[in-house]
């Protein structure tokens, strides 16, 4: 028995269907904070996952990469990095400003000796950096977040129709059969 439209889970409202034969796909150009987000092409396409593993014994290090299936790029999950952000960014906040206090104590900053103050501060870098980087992706998230949730459901549809996508030349000969 089919659904109506009312009866559709909230997931599903503005799904499209590309066959008779599949199933529901969600449209992905809805914004959606648990999935993973290309910021080149601005949708939450598929992905391929690679995950590589280096080192040996007690010292093994795991990288996990996210790659756009239409154009290759890393993707990230947005609520997922929204709490790595707030927390690198906030550690080198607190390591800066703690560096900062030390040496305006002090009355200077011991760069020749390597004083605490310079320590921390150097120390500082490393999550401000990795903490801004985020917070540059996180702001290309919600600018097209707060963008797309201001078009109507049909203007997403229409965007997901004329979208590229992985399947490529596939598209075209679904429409002739």
């Amino acid at each position: 028995m089919a659904q109506s439209e009312e009866e559709l889970p909230e997931s599903q409202e503005d799904s499209i269907v590309s066959s008779e034969d599949e199933e529901l796909k969600a449209n992905p150009f809805i914004p959606n904070a648990k999935a993973y987000w290309c910021p080149s092409c601005k949708a939450h396409h598929d992905y391929d996952y690679s995950c590589f593993t280096s080192g040996s014994g007690g010292n093994r290090s795991t990288t996990e990469t996210y790659s756009c299936k239409v154009c290759k790029s890393t993707m990230f999950n947005p609520a997922q990095t929204l709490p790595w952000m707030y927390g690198l960014t906030g550690f080198g906040v607190i390591l800066l400003a703690i560096g900062l206090l030390i040496g305006l104590a002090k009355g200077e900053f011991d760069f020749k000796d390597g004083g605490p103050e310079v320590i921390l501060i150097l120390f500082s870098i490393f999550p401000l950096l990795i903490g801004g980087m985020m917070i540059h992706y996180m702001r290309k998230w919600l600018a097209w977040s707060s963008t797309q949730k201001k078009k109507s459901a049909e203007e997403l549809e229409q965007e997901a129709v004329n979208a590229p996508s992985a399947a490529g030349g596939d598209s075209g000969e679904k429409t002739e059969a």
